[in-house]
């Protein structure tokens, strides 16, 4: 047996050892194979992943100040469309934190880096949940009637198809004449939660 085969067996060998006999083939048995509260699990072998599993929504939360932008990204591999929606203020009327960013602007991006949304005055990036906007009206009636959590107009929506490729976004204050048009971030410093959402 060479060196590479000797490690892998020595692994395999310490894994089995480490695992209980119903985990070391890869399965649980509801017996002992149960984590409190969960019900049977599933552990996956070693080199055996799942790849039919589909995601709907991701998110991200962080604190955005004049100096410290958020960013993040997601990957599509068919066309879809995609609603996209940045809590600020709404994380105030929800009774999650007071400390929200009013009016975030958001940005997104294609993979070579370039704006995919202008606002009129020509500047890249989005404000505003508007009810019935052609924009984000969908966003908010999806968050209104389907999630039971409503957005609110000072908060960033977009409802956008997109071809299949690697996006992302940034989330800024609004800066009147420097990050947005007139719309203005009141402070511009706090929280917001980034969710995309895909297919809804």
């Amino acid at each position: 047996m060479n060196a590479p085969n000797r490690i892998c067996a020595a692994l395999a060998a310490s894994l089995a050892a480490a695992c209980p006999p119903c985990l070391a083939n890869g399965t649980a048995d509801s017996a002992s194979g149960t984590a409190a509260g969960v019900g049977p699990v599933k552990m996956l072998q070693l080199g055996v992943f799942e790849k039919s599993v589909s995601t709907q929504t991701l998110g991200a939360r962080g604190t955005i100040t004049t100096t410290a932008s958020m960013f993040g990204g997601f990957e599509i591999r068919n066309s879809a469309d995609v609603y996209i929606a940045v809590r600020g203020n709404s994380l105030g009327t929800l009774g999650i934190t007071q400390n929200y960013l009013d009016a975030p602007r958001t940005r997104l991006y294609n993979s070579a880096g370039v704006d995919l949304v202008f606002d009129n005055n020509g500047r890249g990036g989005f404000n505003g949940c508007i009810s019935g906007n052609a924009f984000s009206g969908s966003v908010v009636s999806f968050y209104q009637f389907q999630r039971g959590q409503p957005v609110v107009e000072r908060d960033s929506c977009l409802a956008v198809n997109l071809p299949a490729g690697v996006y992302t976004f940034s989330v800024t204050p609004s800066i009147p004449g420097v990050t947005s048009g007139s719309t203005q971030s009141l402070p511009p410093v706090g929280e917001v939660l980034f969710e995309v959402t895909l297919s809804p």
